[in-house]
């Protein structure tokens, strides 16, 4: 029995460590702030007038044949189609429009802009291009296996500024870019192609 009492006062001090370095070891919920935090541009803020998000649009690619991009297009409280508005093209659209996301682009646009601190922008939100039978990227996957993103963003060529310039704003000339795409606003709906406003 001697030994049983001795074996019962080295364990208990044995069992005690054992607990506390299994407790020590639980992972903790992650941190979302220790990368990134949200800016205050990035949370709505009172009385800021919110734009409206046309979209999603699907483009076919001529560059890049048998894909297509999904688009959208942002156009801010304070756009009045008789005054020429500036444009902003955001690669990785879903990731960049994204009310929950990391960036939250449309409500920093529309802080900004009502600050005055940026002029009235539209904002066109682009996703890489993908087969009809692939899915659209998400905040989780943004589609470096499963679309063309890759290709159209890491190779040296012109064909993902060609995406852009020629399919997706249908013309060579910004300043021809914008006045189409005011004219196409102007009408209330969003187009399905600026070549086509």
């Amino acid at each position: 029995m001697v030994a049983s009492d001795a074996m019962k006062r080295n364990l208990l001090p044995m069992f005690m460590l054992l607990a506390t370095a299994a407790l020590a070891q639980t992972p903790n919920p992650p941190n979302t702030d220790l990368y990134y935090k949200l800016a205050p541009d990035a949370i709505p803020q009172d009385g800021v007038p919110k734009g409206e998000m046309k979209g999603p649009f699907t483009l076919p690619s001529q560059a890049y044949p048998g894909t297509q991009h999904t688009y959208w297009v942002y156009v801010p409280a304070q756009y009045d189609p008789a005054v020429a508005a500036s444009l902003m093209i955001y690669n990785d659209g879903q990731a960049f429009l994204a009310p929950e996301g990391d960036v939250r682009a449309p409500v920093v646009m529309d802080n900004l802009i009502y600050r005055r601190e940026i002029p009235v922008m539209i904002g066109v939100f682009i996703n890489p291009g993908r087969r009809p039978d692939q899915p659209e990227p998400t905040l989780s996957n943004w589609g470096d296996r499963d679309t063309n993103r890759p290709t159209e963003y890491n190779t040296l060529d012109d064909k993902y500024a060609r995406v852009v310039v020629d399919e997706l704003l249908g013309m060579a000339s910004a300043d021809r870019a914008r006045e189409l795409l005011r004219r196409s606003l102007s009408r209330g709906s969003g187009p399905t192609n600026f070549e086509k406003c």
